[in-house]
């Protein structure tokens, strides 16, 4: 493993130690070893790196699109240059096996280069008038400096989509990644500025979320807060900078629920649920947390997918390419993940596979929790109700397709969904049924550049994604003049 390294606060273009010298440390999830150090910010802080995001904006904001697109895309060939560093990062402090963490830099990019191309698409419209010696137009303008707050599950990839439209817009920001793991979002906007995006338009503070999240969304000086992470920390920023009446979008919680019809591929279904519930350790807000199977097929679903999941391999993701789950990000995750398990078993759940951390002592030191299968799942259970953020997959069985959808929407939340049928009709009416705001019919690709992700209910507010995300960061402006 590489030699801890300290990272100081990135602030117009330098890196720049907290303002009382204040560190923090970032330790492997598989192992606790120290990954690194990193400076903790304080309010002085906060005020330095507003103060050089607004410096920063007059000029970037007034540079052409076709200007700010190039000077992104050109900055990306920095970043892909060091995507290998920045994924070995992410593998320590995260946990995720290296080959998902280099395509979790590689993609963040690709997302950055979509909104860099949005830039130039960015359109206003010219209207009728009731006289004719009026004109009207209405154009859009960056809303300013943004405070983009950003979670642990995926740390860059969460931020390129709060980055890439803010960087297109002509915004300048603040990145404030989470003290789970900083280090890697740290070094992807140092690549970014490396590459030529100017000292100032990014600037990154680490440390403390209680104390730098509320400095950051209470300051007059930030315009916008872009948010991913709880339910709870969303409606707390709503409470924050809702009566200073900025603008806010927030990307939170989910409690995603699939259902497999009679009809469905089997296999397909079993492929998907492994991969959207065990990839990442099931640390994804778009994981499937709950499967509603036709009893035709419950039995056989369960079954195959039970069998995919023993092939499963884990380690230390930093240490290897190949491995299919590393360890938890967080003890506190195995801890809600074991809570859950236990609540639904004593219940009346029963344990199909897994429920337990792994044996071994290459396991003993780390956040560690085997692939878990219930069967007998209901809505008494936790499991089904609260999002567990973790590698279990509770399934239910059900005869009536208007039970299924009554039960998938039984939740607070409304983020994704996920449907298996060959049916068209069924695909149609079901997927329309569903109270989220993404939709995957027989397969698990919920994120994509083009499509927008908006969460319903406690999901979420505002648009992330697509060219609809890019409008987060603009101010509409109309324009009528008398000639």
């Amino acid at each position: 493993m590489s030699t801890p390294a300290h990272f100081g606060l990135f602030i117009n273009g330098a890196s720049v130690p907290a303002a009382d010298g204040r560190t923090q440390e970032v330790r492997s999830p598989a192992d606790g070893r120290l990954v690194g150090t990193i400076a903790s910010a304080t309010a002085a802080d906060v005020d330095l790196a507003v103060g050089a995001a607004r410096e920063a904006f007059p000029k970037w904001s007034s540079l052409t699109a076709y200007e700010r697109e190039g000077a992104i895309k050109k900055s990306l060939g920095q970043v892909r240059s060091q995507a290998d560093e920045i994924a070995a990062l992410m593998a320590q402090e995260q946990g995720k096996p290296l080959a998902q963490a280099r395509s979790e830099v590689l993609g963040a990019c690709d997302t950055i280069d979509y909104f860099a191309s949005e830039a130039v698409r960015i359109e206003g419209c010219i209207s009728p008038t009731e006289n004719r010696n009026y004109r009207s137009w209405v154009v859009y303008q960056p809303v300013g400096v943004c405070a983009l707050i950003t979670p642990w599950n995926y740390p860059v990839s969460l931020l390129s989509w709060k980055l890439g439209p803010a960087l297109a817009t002509g915004c300048t920001m603040i990145v404030k990644p989470t003290s789970v793991t900083p280090l890697s979002p740290l070094a992807f906007c140092r690549a970014l500025v490396a590459g030529g995006i100017p000292g100032g338009v990014i600037n990154v503070l680490t440390g403390s979320g209680a104390v730098l999240g509320d400095a950051l969304v209470r300051h007059p000086g930030v315009a916008k807060v872009a948010m991913t992470g709880s339910s709870d920390t969303g409606k707390r920023i709503m409470a924050a900078g809702g009566p200073l009446l900025k603008k806010i979008s927030l990307e939170l919680g989910g409690q995603c629920p699939a259902i497999v019809c009679g009809d469905a591929d089997i296999d397909n279904a079993a492929n998907v649920l492994i991969y959207k519930k065990f990839r990442n350790c099931g640390q994804s807000c778009s994981s499937v947390n709950r499967v509603y199977a036709h009893r035709a097929v419950h039995d056989a679903l369960v079954n195959r997918t039970a069998a995919l999941a023993s092939k499963l391999t884990m380690g230390d993701g930093a240490s290897a390419e190949a491995l299919d789950m590393g360890p938890m990000a967080t003890a506190e995750g195995v801890a809600t993940a074991e809570r859950h398990v236990a609540d639904a078993l004593r219940k009346g759940a029963s344990l199909v596979c897994g429920g337990r951390r792994p044996d071994g002592a290459a396991f003993a030191r780390g956040n560690y929790y085997l692939p878990t299968i219930l069967t007998g799942a209901t809505h008494s259970m936790e499991v089904m109700r609260e999002e567990t953020f973790g590698p279990v997959l509770p399934f239910a069985a059900f005869d009536r397709m208007e039970e299924a959808v009554a039960l998938a929407n039984d939740t607070p939340y409304g983020l994704a969904a996920f449907v298996f049928t060959r049916d068209l009709a069924t695909a149609h009416r079901v997927s329309e049924a569903l109270e989220a705001g993404t939709v995957c019919v027989n397969h698990g690709a919920v994120n994509t550049n083009y499509g927008p992700y908006a969460g319903w209910k406690e999901s979420g507010l505002g648009m992330e994604l697509s060219r609809r995300g890019v409008f987060e960061y603009l101010k509409t402006k109309h324009i009528k003049v008398q000639l």
